[in-house]
């Protein structure tokens, strides 16, 4: 049971190093991360290519081991938490191309009821069906009879990345993390994924870690922002408070680099 007084997940001097063909023989992927994350939050996760902010979504989940530093879930060490079964029902993540993340052999009812049947939440058969229409239904497709026999390659990629949203719903995660979800979809549905994600946080209070480089996206999305560059975190605050007086020229330079009309303030 998460407890409201804690965040989600919270790091101190979190460090991330990958072997490489270099002289030091080392690559650094993050440096000295300081970083909150709070239940029901949407925290965002914003700058460039070679960032650090894929490998700090990565590190949270345990698909990367840190190198320095450490990691909380809900006040006990990610090691621990991650050694709990339900860990990876609570924490789940949606990745940026939708079809890398489906089974194109499956359907989409067999691909919703997949996690249910692991982590064996509810009974067979008609509980689980029922609890992976509703997971269909509330990530927008509806009416999930529609879609439930399809495979991957009969959906749109908007359709395909409400399927991963449905998958992780159906477990009743208490995070999503979500690696640049909308970037591979186009323009005329990027809008309705995100408005489910909004919703997911409204109905059910997910937190979401959602990582972006894209400036618009995180300031019509998020509560709060991290700025992060070259592997360091620059910036965290209050999302139109980092994005209306930035205090690092990292920062600046992102906004600078925005559309005009795109720009608040």
């Amino acid at each position: 049971m998460l407890s409201a007084d804690r965040p989600l997940f919270e790091t101190h001097g979190l460090g991330v190093e990958y072997v490489a063909r270099t002289a030091s023989g080392t690559v650094t992927g993050l440096a000295d991360i300081d970083i909150q994350w709070n239940k029901g939050e949407i925290l965002g996760l914003l700058g460039g290519s070679g960032s650090g902010k894929t490998t700090l979504g990565r590190t949270l989940v345990g698909l990367q081991q840190p190198t320095t530093g450490d990691v909380t879930y809900q006040g006990q060490p990610l090691s621990r938490a991650l050694a709990a079964r339900s860990f990876r029902r609570d924490v789940q993540m949606i990745f940026q191309d939708p079809y890398q993340s489906l089974n194109p052999r499956r359907t989409v009812g067999q691909q919703v009821t997949e996690g249910l049947d692991i982590h064996r939440i509810g009974t067979p058969g008609l509980e689980r069906t029922a609890l992976a229409v509703a997971a269909l239904e509330q990530s927008g497709l509806t009416p999930a009879d529609r879609y439930w026999h399809c495979h991957p390659h009969q959906l749109s990629g908007g359709q395909r990345q409400r399927v991963v949203i449905a998958a992780a719903l159906a477990l009743g995660p208490q995070a999503l993390v979500c690696d640049e979800p909308v970037s591979a979809l186009d323009v005329s549905v990027r809008s309705q994924v995100l408005q489910v994600l909004k919703q997911l946080r409204s109905d059910h209070g997910i937190g979401l870690l959602f990582i972006t480089h894209d400036v618009g996206l995180a300031w019509a999305l998020c509560d709060r922002l991290a700025v992060l560059h070259q592997g360091q975190l620059v910036e965290c605050g209050a999302t139109e408070a980092v994005l209306k007086d930035p205090q690092a020229s990292y920062t600046r330079a992102l906004l600078a680099a925005m559309p005009r009309p795109l720009r608040h303030g």
